[in-house]
């Protein structure tokens, strides 16, 4: 976008039949981002993809990053959900299992579509929604004076979690078929444990 020119505006379907319009333009584009990444998306292989005009493609989204962006919030929101949902169950584990279980929802989320995490990871997904798990996690550890090993519980928090994601994301990006093996659970919740508690 040139500089100067503000965002256009979305136009934001009421009826039952744009909403399907639009999810199935999404879905076309979530597709298309997860085989080919963001190189391979254009607004003419989201409409073939999807069976509709480019015309019902441009009503809904002006262009390329527009679809980016709504694929990205849809992807954030279900991170948000997933984390959040993630925070609550591991509040009365004991230390160790909570992060093992943390490490697992990680890589979860990371093999459900090694290609999309990808794309939108490289597209600047979920900053917001880190900076909310840092805060969480950084939280629950300052609950638990008495077991975390490191005095600066925020720092130990982004620390442990970037470890994870830099891991995990590595995995995906270059091996995403290891994500479904057992042993970097394993080795990635030991590597954790180890730097917060003992």
């Amino acid at each position: 976008m040139r500089k100067g020119r503000t965002k256009p505006r979305l136009r934001r379907p009421r009826q039952r039949r744009a909403l399907e319009t639009v999810d199935v333009i999404v879905r076309a584009t979530t597709q298309i981002l997860s085989r080919d990444g963001v190189e391979g998306l254009t607004t003419n292989r989201v409409a073939e993809k999807a069976g509709v005009s480019i015309g019902s493609v441009y009503q809904y989204f002006p262009d390329k990053d527009a679809l980016i962006d709504e694929v990205r919030r849809r992807y954030e929101v279900a991170f948000r959900e997933r984390m959040l949902g993630l925070v609550a169950t591991i509040g009365a584990l004991p230390m160790p299992e909570a992060i093992a279980r943390s490490v697992r929802t990680l890589i979860a989320l990371h093999a459900e579509d090694p290609g999309l995490h990808n794309a939108v990871s490289a597209a600047g997904v979920g900053d917001t929604e880190r900076r909310m798990f840092h805060q969480l996690v950084a939280s629950w550890l300052d609950a638990r004076p008495e077991k975390i090993r490191r005095p600066e519980r925020a720092l130990a928090a982004t620390m442990a979690l970037d470890v994870a994601e830099a891991v995990i994301h590595g995995v995906a990006l270059r091996a995403p078929e290891r994500l479904a093996d057992d042993d970097l659970a394993v080795e990635l919740t030991d590597l954790l444990v180890r730097y917060l508690l003992e």
